[in-house]
């Protein structure tokens, strides 16, 4: 068992992850991929990044999922030898983010636990303004929506039974342990594009744009477990977009619907 350790011995750690920083895929690199035909896209994302030949010999969805689904076993085994805490390697083995915000919660605290209670926020923002447009009862959002978030359970189901423009100035007073935060700012567009145009598109590049943006102040921690988790993080990302491109050469999708829902990345 690896029992919580002191920030000091994630050191080494911190300087594999900067190493490994270095080869995330940076915007230019996905925006290029994006312009290129399949067989070009692949080859600037290998080089780009870190992935393997393998991503180049792929002929359909399957195939890319069974290449991505092996990077990101290798970025989970990877992060599981070198993380110093049982806690985190935990987190790192869980998907759902109220499972990770109580593992954070109750062991760790600061940024990763500021992070993790963001993430809470913004899948209770788009839960909630998903089911308003739906017009679905209030019950249904008491069981969807998590605890723990920055803005309360308690907050929601208010706001759900009083016109939009209420839960969009609520936004924009957002307390924090540290001050206030302004949601607005970085929701406010998109949300009314969903109300106009009832797509989540722009909603879910605002939500991961936001995300990226309270991760990359890690890149300046020296030591401790937070840059481990805000690399996992990244990496994560990552591999969405890959997904995201690949398919949709694969699909003869629209560059510009990629080009609309390309979030940015920590590199």
């Amino acid at each position: 068992m690896k029992n919580k350790t002191p920030i000091s011995g994630y050191i080494f750690a911190v300087g594999r992850i900067r190493a490994l920083e270095r080869f995330l895929i940076k915007q230019e690199a996905l925006e290029e991929a994006i312009e290129s035909d399949l067989g070009e896209a692949l080859r600037i994302l290998v080089e780009a990044g870190s992935y393997s030949d393998g991503l180049l010999r792929i002929h359909d969805s399957q195939d890319l999922e069974n290449i991505l689904r092996e990077e990101l076993a290798k970025l989970k085994t990877f992060m599981e030898n070198l993380i110093l805490d049982d806690e985190l390697i935990e987190l790192v083995r869980k998907d759902s983010i109220s499972e990770m915000q109580k593992i954070v919660q109750l062991k760790f605290g600061g940024f990763l636990e500021d992070y993790i209670r963001h993430a809470v926020d913004m899948h209770n923002i788009k839960t909630f303004l998903r089911l308003y447009l739906l017009k679905e009862k209030i019950d249904k959002l008491q069981n969807l929506v998590l605890e723990g978030g920055f803005v309360s359970k308690e907050t929601l189901l208010k706001l759900y039974q009083q016109d939009l423009s209420f839960f969009i100035a609520r936004l924009e007073y957002v307390h924090k342990d540290s001050g206030l935060i302004d949601y607005s700012i970085f929701l406010k567009d998109a949300i009314r594009n969903l109300v106009e145009k009832k797509s989540f598109l722009m909603l879910e590049k605002a939500i991961n744009d936001f995300l990226m943006e309270i991760l990359k102040p890690a890149k300046y921690i020296s030591y401790g477990p937070e840059p481990l988790i805000a690399y996992y993080f990244a990496k994560t990302n990552e591999i969405n977009l890959v997904r995201m491109i690949i398919l949709a050469k694969l699909n003869d999708l629209s560059k510009d619907l990629v080009k609309e829902r390309l979030s940015e990345v920590y590199a």
